[in-house]
Parts: C-alpha cells; sequence; structure tokens
C-alpha cells in the first residue's frame, strides 16, 4: 500500500531565508517537504494525475521566486496551498473530491507515516469504505468539501486555513464545524442505510431457508393432508441446497451491494434492524467509522518519481530564467500581506467599494420608498412631495385706481372681494354737512337711503368695454422637462387675469396681468421636485375680469434632481 515517505521536518523559516538565497538545497528539501502533500490535495481536487503534476511544478516554481515576498514566514505552508488552491480553481475542480478506488484505506493516517506498527481501526473492507465515503460526500457542498480536505487530511489549523483560503481564522473555524458537521450527519445516514440492508438481508436468508424445500426430501403428511419438510432433515435448514435463482438463496454479500447501490432513503428508526445492528458484526465495525477518520486514512496516490528532477530542472537551469518569470506571472497578484489571492473571494479593495455601493444603493432605495409614500397622485390628496403646503395660492383682485378713475375693468365679483354681501363689503362714502351728518341723517329717519348708483354701462363710450380671455393652451405636459408655457390672448376689448395653481410643485413666472386687445401673452409653468419627482398632475385656473375660470392641465413623470 503506498504512503507518503517520511522526511525529516524542516522550519519554514529556514525554507524561506534559503529560498531567498537562492540556496539549492533549500529548494530541494522544500520538495521533499511538501511534494507529496500537494500532490494529493491537487489531485484530490482535480482527478487528474497529469494536471495535478503541472500544478505542483508550477506551484513550486512559483514558490521559488515569490513566496519570499510574504510578510509571516511561519505561513509558508499556507502560501504553497493558497497557491495550488488557485491553479486547481483556474483548472476546474472536481464536484467531489476523488480518491483512487483501487486503493485501501490506510491503518496510518495521513501524512504521518511513522505509526506503522498501528494496525488501525477494526473497520469494514475498503470497498464498503468506499461506498459510504463516496455517498457522504455526495451530500456535501464542494466548498466545504475543500475546507475539510485541508483541515481533517492535511491538518491545517483555523489561523493556516484562512491564509489559505483568503478569510480569517475565525470565518475558517466556522467553516470547518459545519462542514464536519453536514459530512457527519451525512454518514449517519449512509450506514444506516447500509444496517437496514444488511438487516433485510439477514432477514432474507432466515426465510429462504426455512421456505425452500432441499432437493429430493420426503416429505410427511400432517393431520390436515399438507406435506410438510422433514425436520430432521439436515438438508431442509441447509441454505446450500436451495438453488440459485429468482426464488432461490442469494449470498448475503450480493445483496448487501444490491442495497447500497440502490441507496435507498432513510426513513424513521426501525426497531428490527437496530436490533439486528446491536447483534451483527459487520454493523458495529460500521457504526465505528467517523467522517474525520475517513479523511486521513483515504488511500494516498503514488507521487510521480519524475517530478522532482523536473522541478528540479526548471528550477536551477539559467537557460530557464524566462520559463520560471512566466509561471510566476501565471500565479496571479498577491495579496498586501504577500499571499497568492484566490479567484472567488474578492480582494478588501473590493470588499470596500461593495460595502460603500451597497450603503449608497439602500440610501436610494430608502429615498425611493419615502418619495413613493410622501409622494403626489398616490390615492391622497393630503400628500406631496417635497413636504410643502399644498393649498392653492390665493388669488389677487384687482382694485379700480383711486380718484374715480377706471382702466376699462371691473373689480372680482368673488365672495371676498367687496361683492353686495361679502365680508368686505362697505357701503358709500356719503359727504357731511357742517352738523356732522349727512343729508340722509337729517331727513326722515323712516326714509330709506337712496341706492347705489348703477355701474357704467357698456354703451357708455367714456368707459371701454372688457374683453373676453382666452386660454389656447388645454394640457401642459412635462415630460423629460421642467418648464411649460400656457399661451393667453384677449378679444372684443382688453382684458386682466388671475391664476393659481393646485399644488405647491407648480409655479408660475406670473400670477395676474392685463393684455390688450387683440394681444397675447405667455405664462411660464416651472416644476419644482426635491431629489426624485414622482409622477403625478395638477391644474392652472385663469379667471378674467367678469369672473370667468380657464383650467390647464399639468402632467409630470418621473424626474431627478
Amino acid at each position: 500500500m503506498p504512503r507518503m515517505s517520511p522526511s525529516v521536518p524542516a522550519a519554514d523559516r529556514t525554507l524561506v531565508k534559503g529560498l531567498n538565497a537562492g540556496d539549492e538545497a533549500a529548494f530541494a528539501a522544500l520538495y521533499d517537504e511538501y511534494g507529496e502533500r500537494l500532490y494529493d490535495y491537487a489531485l484530490s481536487m482535480t482527478g487528474d494525475e497529469k494536471v495535478a503534476a503541472d500544478i505542483v511544478h508550477d506551484t513550486f516554481i512559483d514558490a521559488g521566486r515569490r513566496a519570499p515576498r510574504m510578510r509571516d514566514h511561519l505561513y509558508l505552508s499556507s502560501w504553497l496551498y493558497g497557491s495550488a488552491r488557485r491553479r486547481c480553481i483556474r483548472r476546474g475542480r472536481a464536484k467531489v473530491l476523488f480518491w483512487d478506488r483501487d486503493g485501501d484505506f490506510s491503518d496510518v493516517p495521513f501524512p504521518d507515516g511513522a505509526d506503522r506498527g498501528d494496525p488501525g481501526p477494526d473497520w469494514p473492507s475498503s470497498d464498503e469504505l468506499h461506498g459510504l465515503f463516496r455517498g457522504a460526500l455526495a451530500e456535501v457542498d464542494p466548498a466545504q468539501q475543500e475546507v475539510l480536505l485541508l483541515a481533517l487530511r492535511h491538518g491545517l489549523r483555523p489561523g493556516r486555513l484562512g491564509a489559505t483560503l483568503g478569510l480569517s481564522s475565525r470565518r475558517a473555524a466556522a467553516r470547518v464545524r459545519t462542514g464536519l458537521a453536514e459530512l457527519t450527519a451525512a454518514l449517519e445516514r449512509e450506514i444506516d442505510r447500509a444496517n437496514r440492508a444488511c438487516a433485510a438481508g439477514a432477514a432474507a436468508q432466515e426465510a429462504d431457508a426455512v421456505a425452500v424445500p432441499a432437493a429430493g426430501a420426503p416429505a410427511r403428511r400432517d393431520e390436515a393432508g399438507a406435506a410438510s419438510p422433514k425436520a430432521d432433515s439436515p438438508k431442509a435448514a441447509s441454505p446450500k441446497a436451495a438453488p440459485y435463482g429468482a426464488t432461490g438463496l442469494r449470498s448475503r454479500a450480493a445483496r448487501l451491494g444490491c442495497a447500497l447501490r440502490r441507496r435507498p432513503e432513510a426513513g424513521p428508526a426501525d426497531p428490527a434492524a437496530e436490533r439486528h445492528a446491536a447483534g451483527c458484526a459487520g454493523c458495529r465495525r460500521r457504526g465505528a467509522v467517523t467522517a474525520a477518520e475517513l479523511f486521513r486514512r483515504a488511500p494516498a496516490p503514488v507521487l510521480p518519481a519524475a517530478l522532482r528532477h523536473r522541478v528540479m530542472h526548471t528550477a536551477t537551469d539559467p537557460e530557464l530564467a524566462g520559463y520560471r518569470a512566466d509561471i510566476a506571472a501565471r500565479g496571479g497578484a498577491l495579496t498586501p500581506s504577500g499571499m497568492p489571492s484566490q479567484p472567488d473571494v474578492p480582494s478588501p479593495f473590493t470588499r470596500r467599494w461593495l460595502l460603500t455601493g451597497g450603503g449608497m444603493a439602500g440610501a436610494l432605495v430608502a429615498a425611493l420608498v419615502a418619495a413613493f409614500v410622501m409622494g403626489p397622485g398616490i390615492g391622497s390628496d393630503a400628500l406631496s412631495w417635497p413636504p410643502f403646503r399644498t393649498e392653492p395660492q390665493p388669488s389677487i383682485t384687482h382694485q379700480p385706481p383711486p380718484n374715480g378713475s377706471n382702466s376699462g375693468a371691473e373689480p372680482s365679483r368673488g365672495p371676498g372681494a367687496g361683492a353686495p354681501g361679502g365680508p368686505s363689503a362697505q357701503p358709500p362714502l356719503r359727504p357731511q354737512t357742517e352738523t356732522g351728518t349727512t343729508p340722509e341723517s337729517s331727513a326722515d329717519p323712516a326714509r330709506p337711503p337712496d341706492p347705489a348708483p348703477p355701474p357704467p354701462s357698456s354703451s357708455d363710450p367714456d368707459v371701454p368695454s372688457a374683453g373676453r380671455l382666452v386660454v389656447d393652451t388645454a394640457k401642459v405636459e412635462l415630460y423629460g422637462t421642467k418648464t411649460g408655457h400656457v399661451s393667453l390672448a384677449a378679444e372684443n376689448g382688453p382684458v386682466t387675469w388671475t391664476a393659481m395653481t393646485s399644488t405647491s410643485q407648480l409655479v408660475l413666472s406670473e400670477t395676474q396681468g392685463g393684455i390688450d386687445e387683440g394681444g397675447t401673452s405667455q405664462v411660464k409653468v416651472k416644476l419644482r421636485t426635491f431629489l426624485i419627482g414622482l409622477p403625478g398632475e395638477g391644474t392652472l385656473t385663469f379667471t378674467d375680469s367678469e369672473g370667468g375660470t380657464h383650467t390647464v392641465k399639468v402632467v409630470w413623470g418621473v424626474s431627478l434632481l
């Protein structure tokens, strides 16, 4: 059975110092110390012997040039495993770790080769162990399989394991615990399936031994006349008497192998299977198998003898300096601590930018949610964005100029603008006499006051007639822009007008004005938003001097800033 040859352990710090000095003896000692370990790791990851040999060759050549750059020289093993791991990932790793199916599980844990006198645990055969191990590994994630391979088989502690994988020691230890728990549970299910199959095979063997009569044995009849085999016949209880066929007796090993290939799902606890496992020597040996020991005692590959000569030749030949530089360049960048960067682990710079980008994305999402909740046009007139007052702007009423002059426009007839019966209605001023009373007060108190003079008629040639306001724009669309225009015109005379908006998001350049007969005017409307504007709509109301109203609809879409 091939095992890793023992080697004198060398301090990593001494090896790194020798590599930095260009010592060929230090490079040879480095290969003798880690050659078989790296080959075992690369072959388990890739499943191809030629690819694994190439990865080990390139790893050592790269280590001779760049391993002395690492900050802590005690992590030489982590540097070597990390460099090999990067190349395995680039080449494509297998979904399930590879081991030689024809090899035997060792009595000595890998990579220790000194305890060869230890007979090892009393386990099932290697064929059955291969089936249990493959079935359990198939239920574990490939990334967790690799972590268990480095931790359990190659003995990397959390600190060195984290440096190899590009993780912190705490995260590496957590991944080992998680992976070991998953593998242990999967192995227990595989062992339970095998025990059930063993119990079923034993029950079938007993049933066949009782039901199949011996060929040619005389039968006796009972009181009911039914034929039964002779109880004292030795062939009646012998399983060898049954022919091999559909109803014949099959060997226990054949039944167990068929059950393992089918791998039935483990159901609830079976008392019969538990009783059988307690009394079956094979089931007891199967129950002693542990996940950690399966990793340590799995078959070890044989390191190619020519690989050492190939590595040493490439590392020492002066004519291959360019080839060595090309191999180191393909090894990828190094981290700030001098360790090989892993392609499946983001760098600290990348993680920092991912964290910053995630924070910005979260802030943007929060702003969108706030704008959606507080924005207009979502079913509630009381909500608006920005959170300003949403009451309509007050209209401004034109008052006639003093001294009784009239510009040709009547005052507004709204209830709050001096209309009869309104809150601001006042009686006309009357001239007072020398006694301080008005002419009406000196007369009969029962006499009603004189009626107010009628408004000037439009037929009066001294007073120009009021015109009609014409709004040419019925709808303003603010898609992709924040400004629009509304066209006004006057017909049949001069016109004075006022305007107001239904929301504070719409701002007018003018809220009042006058237009001569036949003249036109334009009012600019501007959309006011804060950071992010959601779609919405509003109205503009124009009122002329005669009290007529004209409504313009304004709609807009999403806007930023």
